[in-house]
């Protein structure tokens, strides 16, 4: 297993952090990484394709997902490969998470598991890319809720 992580600290309440990570139709206004999700809301086990910036200069089109967990109460949410139109072997699972601090501030947690034959490979290829857009996404969450 490979995994790409990033954090940062935000200066709001978890809830309102929470409420910009699941409303994905305003991904265009503010998210720099994913600025289009093809779903209108949050279903486990609903398909949908999404756009993703690698780096400033290339853009992956219509990935194909499905939600793995939705977890509200918990403010957790997964997203992971397709079951019926992922890659032949890689499964990639992103976890995205608001952890309450005192103070009406918020730990958020953004990370991506990769498991199977090729994540060695992915994680080669993609993966300092994916850190980068990752932290920005981070950056960009923090800035959304802040102001």
């Amino acid at each position: 297993m490979k995994v790409v992580r990033s954090e940062i600290d935000i200066d709001a309440p978890a809830e309102r952090v929470w409420n910009i990570v699941v409303d994905l139709a305003r991904y265009p206004e503010w998210n720099p990484f994913t600025p289009r999700i093809g779903a209108e809301s949050i279903v486990v086990g609903k398909e949908f394709t999404l756009d993703c910036w690698m780096t400033e200069k290339q853009l992956l089109r219509d990935e194909k997902e499905v939600f793995l967990a939705y977890e509200p109460e918990q403010y957790r949410v997964c997203w992971g490969t397709s079951r019926t139109r992922g890659r032949p072997g890689i499964k990639s699972f992103r976890w995205q998470i608001c952890q309450p601090l005192d103070g009406h501030r918020t730990h958020f947690i953004n990370y991506e598991e990769f498991h199977g034959v090729l994540a060695p490979l992915v994680n080669l290829l993609y993966g300092k890319k994916l850190q980068r857009a990752f932290d920005r996404y981070c950056c960009a969450l923090k800035g959304r809720a802040e102001s």
